[in-house]
């Protein structure tokens, strides 16, 4: 288009030489010459005022020239004060907002395969890198208070009397109280050798051993048929009273201070001991690794059940109303609060960014952008001041 103009520049620079060479045998010729003449002149004016747009004209130092090279910084504020002015307005969000649902848009964009894989891939990629530009320390200190203090809210005693709880229902009742005899029939098949050396220990000197043994026979043999009986028989009333002692354990492991302090002393020093921070230690190396590891596959199960879940959130917001008109609600205020309160510094972008640029290659890029119209406002001043001057030979010479 540059070209194109500057080549109708010069047709009329020519057609005005020729029509004054031939005007003498030719006399209509001065038709073309008040054209050419008039078409020259506003071409030429409209040459200067689009090229002092951008640089100056023939390099000459004109005043008020190269505008865009020499206000750069000032046009990017006043860009800037626009766009705040008439665009980063409640207002015009509140419009804008109305005209879109966003919830809806994005909904229907998550529930997409491809969409939320590329979700997912990029916040594992995130994640990931988090996870690697830390030590992990900060987060190994944040995950142990976050234990320690669920372990500080539920004491040991609790959690052992919800589990007598459940152990002590149903048939599970009857499984423990044959557990708690099949452990008191082995103890007392191990023992047995001790039990005779202590009831000898324990017997006068004057008593003769078969008594002794008489003794050992008669008690350990009690003690095995009583055992015997209670586990062969569903209805012993030993087991009744057995299953009433563990309930009173378990409320008393409930509703006891005293043992709810002895058991939290106890938690204390277990989560305290080397060894319980060693085993922590060794568990937090391997879940960063396994962590690690499932984030950079595509496959594994933590990447594929987040895709599931974005894709499930993104229908939902697709096909329910309610959670969609709940998203954009939120939005509308977070978009709102963004724009009130950070109206001035998102403006500023606009012209920092500008000041930035090269002031030449400013004026290229933005000449680059509207060069077209600008060459056509060159065409248009040619042929419009040819119009003009033709009117107005052909006026004069009609009035004449």
């Amino acid at each position: 288009m540059r070209v194109f103009a500057t080549a109708l520049l010069v047709a009329m620079g020519v057609a005005l030489l020729a029509a004054n060479a031939f005007l003498d045998r030719w006399p209509w010729l001065g038709a073309v010459r008040a054209f050419a003449e008039a078409a020259l002149i506003g071409g030429l004016a409209d040459w200067f005022a689009v090229t002092a747009l951008f640089r100056r004209p023939l390099g000459l130092p004109i005043p008020h020239t190269a505008i865009v090279p020499t206000r750069k910084d000032e046009i990017g504020r006043a860009l800037a004060r626009f766009i705040r002015d008439n665009f980063l307005v409640r207002e015009a969000i509140e419009r804008r907002l109305a005209r879109t649902d966003l919830a809806a848009r994005l909904g229907a964009w998550l529930s997409k395969e491809e969409n939320a894989a590329r979700v997912t891939r990029d916040t594992g990629a995130a994640l990931d890198w988090l996870l690697r530009a830390s030590d992990g320390n900060e987060l190994r200190n944040g995950l142990g208070t976050i234990l320690r203090g669920a372990f500080d809210a539920v004491p040991v005693s609790s959690g052992l009397a919800a589990l007598l709880e459940v152990l002590l229902s149903g048939a599970h009742a009857q499984t423990l109280i044959d557990k708690l005899v099949g452990l008191g029939r082995a103890q007392l098949e191990s023992q047995r050798v001790m039990i005779r050396v202590r009831i000898h220990e324990r017997s006068p000197w004057w008593l003769p051993k078969f008594v002794d043994q008489q003794i050992f026979d008669e008690l350990v043999g009690g003690l095995e048929q009583i055992l015997d009986a209670i586990a062969s028989d569903p209805r012993h009333p030993a087991r009744t009273e057995i299953a009433e002692a563990l309930k009173s354990l378990k409320d008393s492991l409930a509703n006891d201070p005293a043992l709810a302090a002895r058991s939290r002393a106890l938690q204390t020093e277990v989560i305290e001991h080397p060894a319980v921070r060693s085993y922590a230690h060794d568990l937090w190396q391997r879940l960063d690794t396994d962590l690690h590891a499932a984030l950079a596959d595509s496959r594994s199960p933590l990447r594929l059940g987040v895709e599931r879940e974005i894709r499930g959130i993104g229908t939902s917001l697709a096909t329910e109303p309610a959670v969609a008109a709940k998203l954009n609600a939120w939005l509308e205020q977070v978009l709102l609060y963004l724009v009130e309160n950070y109206r001035d510094p998102l403006s500023e972008i606009v012209s920092e960014t500008i000041e930035q640029w090269d002031p030449r290659a400013t004026s290229r890029r933005i000449e680059l952008a509207i060069g077209t119209d600008l060459q056509f406002i060159r065409v248009n001043g040619t042929v419009v001041g040819g119009l003009v001057g033709l009117l107005l030979y052909l006026g004069w010479h009609l009035l004449g």
